[in-house]
This record gives C-alpha cells, sequence and structure tokens, in this order.
C-alpha cells in the first residue's frame, strides 16, 4: 500500500468518526483531519502524476474546508451550547455500523465502474470517494442532531471532491471554483437554518420538526 492509498484508507476511518463520535467537537476535528488528508492526497497526485492544478486545489481546500468550515461549526457548537449530538435513528452504535457497512459494500461495487473512467487510475482512492460520500448520505438518513447533518453534507462534499480529482483534475479551475463555494455557502445557510430551529424547538433533533412535515 502505497502513501496514497494510505491516506485514502484513513480518510474512510475519519469518516466513520465524524459520523459516530457523539461529541460534536470531535466530529468537527475528525472532519478537519479528513480534509487535511485529502489535501494531502492532491498534492501527493499531483507530484505522481504530473498534475500541477491539484497543488492549487489543495490550497484552496486549505482555507476553505481545513480552516472556515471547521471554524464556523465550532462557532456554532459555542454558540449554541450544545456538546453531544441528540440520539440517532438506531442508536449509537448501530447506526455507524450500519452506515459503515452499506457505504463499503456500495463502493466496492461502484468503484470498479469509475476506475474505467478516471485520469488517474487509482482504485482505493476511488472506493474512499465513494465511502466517504455515502457515509455523508447515510448520515442525513441516520442522524437526527441538525449539526451531524451539516457535517454529513461535508463528507460527501469531500467525497464528490476527492472523485472529481481523481476522474477530472484537468477541469476547469472554476469547476474547482465553483465546487467550493458551493460548500462555504451551503454552510454558511445551514448553519444559519440551525440557529433558527433551536430558536424555534429548543433542540437540534429534527425529529421533533413533526409540525413541518406535509
Amino acid at each position: 500500500m502505497n502513501t496514497i492509498d494510505t491516506y485514502a484508507v484513513a480518510m474512510i476511518v475519519t469518516s466513520l468518526a465524524v459520523f459516530g463520535l457523539r461529541s460534536l467537537r470531535l466530529s468537527v476535528l475528525a472532519y478537519a483531519i479528513q480534509t487535511i488528508l485529502l489535501v494531502l492526497i492532491f498534492f501527493n497526485l499531483a507530484n505522481e502524476f504530473s498534475a500541477p492544478t491539484l497543488y492549487s486545489w489543495g490550497v484552496i481546500a486549505i482555507f476553505t474546508k481545513v480552516i472556515f468550515v471547521p471554524c464556523v461549526m465550532l462557532y456554532l457548537i459555542l454558540k449554541l451550547k450544545v456538546r453531544y449530538e441528540d440520539e440517532p435513528v438506531g442508536g449509537f452504535f448501530v447506526s455507524p455500523v450500519i452506515a459503515m457497512g452499506f457505504s463499503l459494500a456500495i463502493a466496492s461495487s461502484i468503484a470498479p465502474i469509475f476506475l474505467e473512467f478516471s485520469l488517474i487510475p487509482a482504485k482505493i482512492p476511488l472506493l474512499s470517494a465513494v465511502c466517504v460520500f455515502m457515509m455523508g448520505i447515510f448520515g442525513f438518513m441516520l442522524r437526527n442532531s441538525f449539526l451531524k447533518q451539516i457535517l454529513s453534507y461535508c463528507l460527501f462534499e469531500n467525497g464528490i471532491h476527492l472523485s472529481l480529482a481523481l476522474m477530472a483534475y484537468n477541469s476547469h479551475e472554476l469547476v474547482e471554483v465553483g465546487i467550493l463555494t458551493d460548500a462555504i455557502f451551503a454552510v454558511i445557510i445551514m448553519a444559519v437554518l440551525a440557529m433558527r430551529f433551536y430558536k424555534a424547538f429548543d433542540s437540534l433533533d429534527t425529529s421533533k420538526a413533526t409540525n413541518l412535515r406535509g
């Protein structure tokens, strides 16, 4: 296993930490570590496959996703004075097992197909990209905490970012800027909504918003 593969496997582990840790601060820290791993993968891919565009991707990601997004999340946690998430669907132990099991199974099925179209034929990083993306999807379905759902969005955004670096790193720089801009504004908007939700329901448990159902 080479360095890039090691970082990719570590991204899967950190996605489980973001998903499964009950402490919201530790979950944000795990997300920041995962994004640092993503940046390291960008730099290694740029060096190994002569893809200089990925250097700029990595530098931009440091400012936006390693620094800005975690700072917004930590501010939100301090502002709302909420340290731990609410009980998720299926409990704190079962839901991470379900999410990781299905995510790995789906990634194992889809990654070989992506490999056929990838500019950089790296099987384990592609598997990691799909797995991290799916952990984000399952985060939306299985976690009730509004903040955990924001972090779940950040997870599948990291999965998309890694898959794009492997499959289309030669895309125009505006594509990269667009992805990161979307992530920043999405996190800001969801953070504002989380504060309004907490003010209305005195909780971040989205399952309590039964009056919003159609």
